[in-house]
């Protein structure tokens, strides 16, 4: 009998597991900081075993990869090179859905030498959307056809039913990693020239898109697209774009939250006997909370019952509420009231969105747009949109990997495994993920 070992038990991890025991008939470990959050996915299930792994502790990791076929990481990056370390040391193979980061890029060389597989960018994004890029570009491909411009778009938010509070998004996944992501630099390419903006600028440089049968949705860069250009096989002068979408109105609330400061998490303060309208006074450098309103509209220099002053006031900034934590950053006061209102209840739905779109010249200079779109919805009072988006791509490319049908060595991701998407793709259509593809003729 096969079986898998899964680090980290956060809210992507119950459809792994579930898939390795209910669809495959796999032996699954799950190792977690806290034992009762791995006790509690892998449900009493006999063909599931939960183990404690405190800090890091490269003994109980070892024990455990050395048994398995192999290893996915669904812990926070950082921790990643622990696990893939273990997996060198036991000449184990390791997934993860992850952007690649510079510590598992340095381990290429050791990963080659003994054979091994490290796959990174195997979630929804990254992962399927670049299967749906790889599925497009690979048609314009085989048409003879040159691509002129990429642009691919991904999101999780609230489906349309579920989209009931005023700052249109709420929280599938870890909503500490949502704003660091928000923070992160990005550079796009616009006939070949690249184009670089700053972490603390991602708001500022939005747009809309629209989407057939969906709607507008704001888009704001995600990550640094140049070291996709060579994998996809696009050509030099190509404008290209990756993006996250969301309903209209976030990426100004954002921009000003980031003004604010709310996004800080760098300074431990007490808030002990302070209360919300206090500490957003103390946010704009004022000393006394009256005409709160009027003085953050000026601080934001927008008006005083602007939609940004609306919705703070919504989340509880201006609520003369002691704050409900003792101790932490900005960051911590923004998380703890979003999470109170911004948390989806067990019968809501969440969503993602995958679109792709490319501008191919075929022979004959004949022009076509060419769209993938993908859009599927949680389960009330089951898995999330998004924790099936994330967690079955790793699922059926270990599966994949560990009965020989992938036998690639090396750290990759799919861009640069193209052997991969295919199969996957077949298979996430049975769980009802699947690109709808349109061509329009220009």
């Amino acid at each position: 009998m096969k079986k898998v070992a899964i680090v980290g038990a956060g809210l992507m991890t119950q459809p792994l597991v579930d898939y390795f025991i209910d669809n495959c008939g796999y032996q699954v470990i799950v190792l977690n900081r806290t034992l009762a959050k791995a006790e509690k996915v892998v449900e009493g299930r006999t063909a599931g075993r939960a183990v404690e792994w405190p800090n890091n502790d490269p003994d109980v990791l070892d024990n455990v990869i050395r048994e398995v076929d192999i290893a996915i990481s669904m812990v926070p990056k950082p921790i990643h090179i622990h696990v893939a370390k273990s997996c060198l040391r036991n000449g184990k193979n390791m997934l993860t859905t992850a952007y690649e980061i510079p510590e598992l890029l340095a381990l290429k060389n050791e990963v080659e030498e003994k054979g091994l597989l490290i796959l990174n960018e195997l979630g929804e994004v990254p992962g399927m959307d670049h299967f749906g890029t790889q599925m497009v570009l690979d048609e314009i491909k085989e048409e003879g056809g040159r691509v002129i411009s990429l642009n691919s778009y991904g999101s999780g938010l609230p489906s349309f039913e579920s989209n009931n509070n005023p700052m249109g998004y709420k929280f599938s996944w870890d909503p500490r990693t949502v704003f660091v992501a928000a923070q992160t630099a990005a550079a796009y390419l616009k006939n070949g020239k690249k184009i670089e903006v700053p972490g603390d600028k991602l708001f500022e440089h939005f747009w809309y898109v629209d989407i057939d049968d969906l709607g507008t949705f704001e888009s704001y860069p995600n990550k640094d697209v140049e070291k996709y250009v060579k994998p996809f096989g696009l050509k030099e002068d190509v404008s290209f774009y990756r993006g996250l979408l969301r309903f209209s109105g976030y990426c100004n609330h954002m921009k000003n939250v980031m003004i604010l400061g709310l996004l800080k998490n760098d300074q431990i303060k007490t808030f002990e006997g302070k209360t919300y309208r206090q500490f957003t006074t103390a946010l704009i450098n004022e000393e006394s909370p009256d005409n709160l309103e009027h003085k953050l509209g000026h601080y934001l220099n927008v008006d005083f019952n602007a939609d940004i002053i609306n919705r703070l006031k919504w989340l509880g900034f201006f609520d003369d509420k002691p704050i409900a934590i003792k101790k932490g950053t900005n960051l911590d006061v923004l998380l703890d009231l979003m999470l109170k209102k911004m948390s989806y209840k067990p019968h809501e739905k969440d969503m993602i969105i995958l679109h792709i779109n490319v501008l191919a010249e075929f022979p004959g200079g004949r022009r076509e747009k060419r769209l993938a779109t993908m859009v599927v919805e949680g389960i009330p009072h089951g898995a999330s949109a998004m924790s099936r988006a994330v967690a079955l791509p790793p699922a059926i490319s270990a599966k994949l990997i560990v009965e020989g049908k992938i036998k690639a060595t090396g750290v990759l991701m799919p861009p640069t495994l193209p052997e991969l998407y295919k199969p996957v793709l077949d298979e996430l259509k049975t769980f009802g993920f699947e690109f709808k593809c349109k061509t329009i003729k220009l």
